[in-house]
């Protein structure tokens, strides 16, 4: 027997009733994060550090990182006291002069407690590279490659030979330097070593003809004056590889390449003492009155033993341990 269809009733439902809105829901605003989550942005502020600018922006997970070899002077050397002869005469010459590398020696009294001691040692840096940056990820290969090296080197003599004058890559700061005599092909070796993992890392390789030297002391250079003053003011400047170098002197590879802003520039001369470079009789009067001392190996000598990474904030070093030569 066929089915008849049946026709659907429809049955009424609220769905078709009307529909009325809802009031909005409000938003809950979520607690803020806790201080010890947020990183702190550096703020590069020349008023803290004696008028010098950050030449390379900070970028976070990146640290700026440099390989030298440490030379410190106790009281009562030698080259100490030579040292100290120098800064005052430049201190009188250039008023507005920085001393480099002065640190209080601290000493331990019969309590075990860490006391200040009156007599300071002045640690000064050889660099070896160029500022570079490297992430977090390339910190411990870097610093394994640098053990490494040391570990296969033996310590040697070096010793300086005279006074230079050098302007960084920025042309910002002007420096009294000592610059290296003997011991100059074995600090070339050192950097030959260094030279493969700089590469791996893609960083750059140091000068090419690198007069080492350690700085003493530095001063502000004159925005004005310092990168656009007439022949007489610059004294017949030089490139050399991206550095300015006074005719007669070596280049500073101390720091990177990069610039600063104008109005850090003024800031800098407003606010700080600066001068369009170190007066023209400087590094002859030094020379003639301590070159002979300086480049005497018995005063201005010295031995290459330990090779320095400083990573950020962190200072690893490790001594030179290599087979000992009969």
């Amino acid at each position: 027997m066929k089915r008849t269809s049946r026709a659907l009733v429809a049955y009424s439902s609220s769905e078709d009733e009307a529909v009325v809105d809802a009031p909005e829901k409000k938003k809950k605003k979520l607690p803020s994060l806790a201080s010890s989550f947020i990183v702190p942005v550096p703020v590069d502020d020349p008023a803290l550090h004696q008028g010098r600018v950050r030449a390379t922006p900070h970028v976070e997970g990146q640290y700026a990182t440099y390989v030298y070899i440490p030379l410190v002077l106790h009281p009562g050397t030698a080259l100490y006291s030579l040292v100290d002869e120098v800064l005052n005469v430049i201190k009188e010459m250039v008023p507005a002069a920085h001393v480099i590398g002065e640190i209080v020696s601290c000493s331990r009294n019969s309590g075990g407690l860490t006391v200040n001691n009156s007599r300071r040692v002045r640690e000064l840096h050889l660099s070896l590279t160029r500022p570079i940056f490297l992430r977090a990820h390339q910190r411990e290969e870097f610093k394994q490659a640098i053990k490494l090296i040391a570990s296969r080197r033996i310590p040697f003599q070096a010793s300086f030979a005279t006074f230079s004058e050098l302007t960084n890559d920025e042309r910002t700061r002007v420096f009294l330097s000592l610059e290296v005599g003997a011991g100059h092909n074995e600090l070339r070796d050192l950097l030959s070593a260094l030279s493969p993992t700089l590469q791996s890392l893609r960083q750059r390789d140091f000068y090419s003809q690198p007069r080492f030297h350690v700085s003493i002391a530095w001063a502000l250079l004159d925005p004005d004056t310092s990168v656009n003053g007439d022949a007489d003011t610059r004294r017949h400047p030089r490139a050399y590889e991206g550095v300015i170098a006074v005719e007669g002197t070596s280049d500073d590879n101390l720091t990177s390449n990069g610039d600063i802003g104008e109005s850090n520039k003024h800031f800098q001369a407003e606010c700080f003492p600066c001068v369009p470079h170190f007066p023209s009789e400087l590094i002859p009067t030094l020379n003639r009155r301590f070159g002979a001392r300086v480049s005497c190996a018995h005063i201005g000598g010295f031995e290459v033993d330990t090779i320095v990474v400083k990573i950020g904030k962190d200072i690893f070093s490790w001594p030179f341990q290599g087979p000992l030569v009969n």
